[in-house]
């Protein structure tokens, strides 16, 4: 299955243009979080959606005041991460030690487009039902990436590392979430090969503001009964020093924030 699946991502890589669902603006220079603070991969990624963007998405990048991504950053961390969370008692939406989680950007995210009468910004969490399947998660996450991208927002996706490891507290191995990041991607298919049930995309990393390609799949290896399906995204570092010598590891899709 793995061979297949690594044929079929090589046939994805030669898609003509007019195959692919694009964000509008992508002239932009991706934003590198690392310029700011070690865990700002959300609001990175939110100044790459709305850069990315069509015209109208882009008038909130343009909004915010800084000669550079390093200052934008940490505009809109103290403007809009330093308020309240609503989700988790007694924090702020955003901080260094943490960064930020999917509800609080979201909030963040529509605070941030409000005053320019944009739609409102929604998410979604990406999980397996228990009578569905990983084709179902499949074809769910393509689907919204692919509304979102057409009303010219780029959206951003969760994804999380795995290890699988050693629980004293439940005595065996089992897989165990490592570190979270959020990444915003701005290429897709415009429909998903079945009954293959993978997708290509090309993403922006905040963790060094690179552009890479990846693909979205069903493939869990040895993640047996895993809720997510699996971000293959090669180049991604998240979690990675934090895997020990010999442990299996793999990235999943959790969740999709977006303009549906």
């Amino acid at each position: 299955m793995r061979i297949l699946s690594t044929l079929l991502f090589f046939s994805l890589t030669h898609l003509h243009a007019q195959d692919l669902i694009k964000a509008p603006g992508n002239n932009a220079t991706p934003v590198n979080q690392r310029l700011a603070y070690g865990n700002a991969c959300g609001p990175a990624s939110l100044l790459n959606s709305f850069q990315y963007g069509s015209e109208k998405w882009r008038k909130v990048f343009d909004a915010i005041p800084g000669k550079d991504h390093k200052y934008r950053i940490q505009y809109v961390v103290a403007a809009w991460g330093k308020e309240p969370s609503k989700h988790v008692k007694g924090r702020m939406r955003w901080n260094k030690a943490e960064g930020v989680n999917l509800l609080d950007l979201t909030d963040m995210a529509n605070d941030m487009r409000r005053s320019h009468n944009l739609p409102s910004i929604k998410h979604e969490v990406l999980t397996k039902k228990s009578r569905g399947t990983y084709v179902d998660v499949i074809k769910r996450s393509h689907k919204l990436m692919a509304k979102s991208l057409k009303k010219g927002f780029p959206p951003i996706i969760s994804i999380r590392r795995f290890a699988y490891r050693y629980s004293p507290e439940v005595g065996q191995k089992s897989w165990w979430p490592i570190r979270a990041h959020f990444v915003v991607v701005t290429e897709i298919p415009k429909t998903v090969r079945a009954p293959y049930g993978f997708y290509k995309i090309k993403y922006i990393d905040p963790y060094g503001g690179f552009i890479r390609n990846g693909q979205i799949e069903v493939f869990t290896g040895g993640f047996k009964n895993s809720p997510f399906v699996i971000a293959n995204l090669p180049d991604v570092l998240v979690g990675k020093t934090l895997v020990k010598k010999g442990e299996p590891t793999m990235v999943t899709l959790s969740a999709v924030i977006g303009a549906w």
